[in-house]
């Protein structure tokens, strides 16, 4: 049996960041919505650490709409799983807008293994200064915590995406998504501009054909405990709180896998010696 990975987007559908193009800065979560989401997360958590091993599950990451750890049950319910011998990583997706000293020091004291940590950080330059957002990424290496970088492909930003690359460390990877809503190709400068800033960037561009055959070992659970294979593919029957000893075969109708986090998780990605035994969190070992 394999090493699987399991993703988790809660109830929260707000951010403390106002980037004109998300609508999750539109919105400012309720007390009530918040207890929701925290409900929610904290019952997915005791429901992973009873099951953890028994389903082969051993490594997770948090794929929010909107900024989830500036709430502290995150950094709880993390710190929890992190100390499970079965569980080998557990991370989230993030602006880094969070105190780092506050939060480490909640998962830590809630026992948390740092070394198990893994954030996948997003620059949003509508928010953030360069300075600002690489000072935090090399806080963040040195209290040990694993961590990539990147940002949306908006031609209008190379130089400034050029600059982020050349401030933050070397071995530091710099993903480039792809930009939606472009509306047109990107031109071959376009191309080989983000190519130098991201050496990956090409698969990016390169949409694979979906094939579910190749997405065993994987899973992404909503709130409620519906499943999908990944982020876009359609729910399964099943639900995670009825799950007994084993994954269910993954579904998919989508045409092409459109997105990292669905072509990431493939067993087929191409690069996945570069990113080693879990390619979702994009960093390389």
């Amino acid at each position: 049996m394999g090493r699987h990975m399991i993703l988790y987007r809660g109830a929260l559908r707000s951010c403390n960041y106002h980037c004109s193009y998300c609508p999750f800065s539109k919105h400012r979560a309720s007390e009530k919505e918040l207890d929701k989401d925290r409900r929610g997360w904290l019952r997915f958590c005791g429901s992973l650490e009873e099951r953890a091993a028994r389903l082969d599950l051993h490594a997770l990451l948090v794929v929010p709409y909107g900024e989830a750890l500036l709430h502290p049950w995150y950094w709880e319910g993390l710190a929890s799983l992190s100390a499970l011998p079965a569980m080998d990583a557990v991370g989230a997706q993030t602006n880094l807008s969070f105190s780092l000293q506050e939060s480490l020091g909640r998962f830590r004291q809630a026992g948390g293994k740092v070394e198990k940590l893994r954030l996948w950080a997003t620059f949003h330059p509508e928010m953030v200064q360069i300075e600002d957002f690489v000072a935090k990424c090399r806080t963040v290496r040195e209290a040990g915590v694993s961590l990539c970088a990147g940002a949306v492909g908006v031609p209008e930003n190379i130089d400034l995406l050029r600059r982020l690359r050349e401030a933050l460390p070397k071995e530091l990877y710099l993903w480039i998504n792809r930009m939606d809503g472009l509306k047109r190709p990107y031109t071959e400068g376009e191309r080989e501009a983000f190519g130098k800033i991201d050496p990956f960037f090409h698969r990016e561009l390169k949409v694979v054909r979906a094939d579910p055959s190749r997405c065993a070992g994987r899973l992404f659970v909503e709130s409620d405990g519906r499943l999908r294979s990944c982020n876009i593919s359609p729910p399964m029957e099943i639900n995670w709180y009825d799950l007994q000893d084993r994954l269910p075969e993954p579904v998919c109708d989508r045409k092409r896998c459109s997105c990292y986090l669905a072509y990431g998780g493939r067993e087929d990605l191409a690069e996945k010696e570069a990113f080693g035994a879990y390619p979702l969190f994009r960093i390389l070992t």
